[in-house]
């Protein structure tokens, strides 16, 4: 007889994680820990290394903080996300982090073990909306010729990255976060902000966010 799949569930809320550990339970599968913040997650994901670790979008900590430490010191615990949104904003950031899926915690759990066995088995566990959503974050050249804002008179244009930066902000993510997703650093990131404000003319990063989208919100830091 084969081995339990062994899971941590970290962050939950005290319904959803019972409706988790039940369910899980009639399939066969275990929980082994339920940590409540990013820290006791990375501790006891790397103290004891399940198979799978579901962590909530909202977890105390950073959800994102606690799929790289134990992706990086890990590989081989498959990670998902539990999220109670069809569009997280740290979508594309914690998939270039490690994540293998995200589940939605207002579906019905007795769907996650048949999911959890596929992402064990080599799938990913992405909704349609999602995967589209990936698809699109994956676009920056239809994205530029779509929305490139005009440079102030006089200014040079946009460069590509520039406006990728932009975009990520106005889609909610932070400059961590983008630093990331793009294999650059913070730092780099502010420049390029800052770059981009200098070409358009505006005061600051809001405006040139509003530039994109007259709609956008107020954008990550």
């Amino acid at each position: 007889m084969s081995a339990p799949i062994r899971l941590l569930v970290a962050g939950a809320d005290a319904p959803t994680g019972m409706g988790i550990r039940l369910a899980l339970a009639d399939d066969g599968l275990v929980v082994t820990g339920e940590p409540a913040d990013a820290d006791d997650a990375i501790a006891l994901a790397l103290a004891d290394p399940p198979d799978v670790c579901l962590l909530d979008e909202a977890l105390p900590g950073g959800c994102l903080a606690a799929i790289e430490t134990i992706h990086r010191h890990a590989p081989a615990v498959k990670l998902l996300v539990l999220t109670g949104s069809e569009r997280p904003a740290a979508l594309v950031a914690a998939i270039h982090a490690g994540v293998s899926g995200y589940l939605r915690t207002d579906q019905p759990a007795t769907r996650m073990p048949a999911t959890i066995r596929g992402v064990l088995a080599g799938e990913a566990a992405l909704s349609r909306r999602l995967t589209y959503a990936l698809l699109e974050a994956m676009r920056p050249a239809d994205r530029v010729r779509a929305h490139r804002p005009d440079a102030h008179p006089g200014g040079r244009p946009l460069t590509a990255r520039e406006l990728e930066v932009l975009e990520l902000l106005a889609e909610g993510f932070s400059t961590g976060a983008i630093a990331a997703l793009l294999a650059i650093t913070p730092v780099t990131v502010r420049r390029h902000v800052s770059s981009a404000v200098e070409r358009l003319g505006v005061a600051d990063r809001d405006e040139a966010i509003a530039l994109l989208d007259p709609h956008a919100g107020r954008s990550g830091r």
